[in-house]
């Protein structure tokens, strides 16, 4: 069993990118459920609005 070299810079460059991927695909998850809350949350207010009149 080897270990890896910490000072490989190709090693910790495709840490990055794979870091990076993580988390880019979690603020797009986030932005979409943030989305749909929001239209959630809009389409309880014409509802209300409806019912008030």
């Amino acid at each position: 069993m080897s270990n890896s070299n910490p000072n490989d810079t190709k090693l910790e460059q495709q840490r990055s990118e794979s870091a990076k991927a993580a988390l880019k695909g979690q603020t797009e998850n986030n932005h979409t459920e943030d989305n749909e809350a929001a239209a959630e949350r809009i389409a309880d207010n014409l509802e209300n609005a409806k019912e008030d009149k």
